[in-house]
């Protein structure tokens, strides 16, 4: 897999923007380093349910958060009965390494080989989702396309279709450095090859990642039977979960919920 463009010192210099993690790790939880390529270790933090048997889900940050934002927002997913796995990107957080494109989604493979081991040795027995938040959208989408017998479903927030006009609003000179559609992540063609349950959430008012542009389109091409799309109106691309509040978990547990549930059609005239 290579992304010879997107991995440029330009490019890279604005995609990503790695912090280290210095707060405080909180009890019930369990950290683990990923051992992938170029000797670098990736940072995982599993929010685990005691009871093993519902569901988990594997999550991809944004480009400008690290793992430690999402702890309190994994008491969240608990409460809903989900358990939460949060995995960092290289550079970031307590990871290291250098981050790329093409490393992210190189190593999101790893990362979730080593989710996948240590669930099962705690005998996790259910269903694994893979969710992915803004520039986090491109590995979850991945994984869905290339992982789809160890990945059940896929959840997106904030997500993007194209890359070419992400990489123009964060400033980024596509023009000058030659990048076309064909150089990006390739989302919107993975997507549709994407049959298992795809729920996606996206501002009215994104900023950074339009609604309109990037959004509607991932769902409507989405190859999934059961599909959702919720809009949330006057968010924008950092305040969702400002916007909704609790409602923000109970929407995804209804359809976390209802995946593998075929609806039987009635009978008669419609």
């Amino acid at each position: 897999m290579s992304f010879e463009k997107l991995d440029l010192p330009d490019v890279t210099a604005l995609l990503f923007y790695p912090r280290p993690d210095e707060a405080k790790v909180p009890a019930n939880c369990l950290d683990t380093m990923v051992a992938v390529t170029d000797d670098a270790e990736i940072h995982v933090r599993y929010h685990l349910l005691d009871d093993l048997s519902k569901p988990a889900i594997l999550f991809f940050h944004g480009n400008g958060e690290i793992v430690s934002d999402y702890d309190d927002m994994a008491l969240g997913y608990k409460e809903m009965g989900v358990s939460f796995i949060a995995a960092e990107f290289r550079g970031y957080g307590r990871s290291s390494g250098t981050p790329t494109a093409s490393k992210m989604l190189e190593d999101a493979e790893e990362i979730l080989a080593a989710v996948q081991a240590v669930l099962k040795e705690k005998e996790f027995s259910g269903k694994l989702l893979v969710m992915g938040r803004s520039l986090g959208s491109a590995a979850a989408i991945h994984l869905a396309d290339s992982s789809p017998k160890e990945v059940k479903a896929l959840l997106i927030d904030s997500g993007f279709a194209f890359t070419r006009p992400l990489l123009e609003t964060i400033g980024v000179d596509v023009a000058g450095l030659g990048i076309s559609e064909e150089d990006g992540f390739g989302n919107l063609d993975k997507i549709r090859r994407i049959t298992m349950a795809t729920y996606i959430i996206h501002g009215q008012l994104d900023e950074i990642i339009d609604m309109n542009t990037n959004g509607s389109h991932l769902i409507s091409e989405s190859g999934a039977i059961q599909k959702e799309f919720q809009m949330v109106p006057g968010a924008k691309h950092n305040n969702i979960m400002q916007v909704v509040g609790k409602m923000y978990f109970e929407v995804m547990a209804r359809f976390v919920k209802m995946i593998g549930i075929v609806r039987k059609k009635k009978k008669g005239i419609r």
